[in-house]
């Protein structure tokens, strides 16, 4: 059986609502439901940057991204 995206999005919802006891059409703004959590907790949320922390980058890549000049390398094999 395969599940659509609004399925994901209704069970991190339903995630939500058990934690926090709240329905989130409570809601309207991302900026709400940060205020919300920051009062259930008594303190702001902390946005912090994810390090590469394991052999699986944050985007999912295994091997490392490769940077080309994508201009010089069209030129060259016209060229050549």
């Amino acid at each position: 059986m395969q599940t659509d995206e609004r399925t994901k999005t209704r069970s991190k919802t339903v995630i939500f609502e058990e934690k926090y006891g709240v329905g989130i059409e409570k809601f309207s703004t991302t900026s709400d439901v940060e205020k919300f959590i920051e009062d259930k907790i008594g303190r702001e949320l902390q946005v912090i940057e994810l390090d590469d922390h394991g052999i699986v980058s944050t985007r999912g890549n295994i091997f490392k991204l490769r940077d080309y000049d994508i201009n010089r390398r069209f030129d060259e094999i016209i060229n050549s």
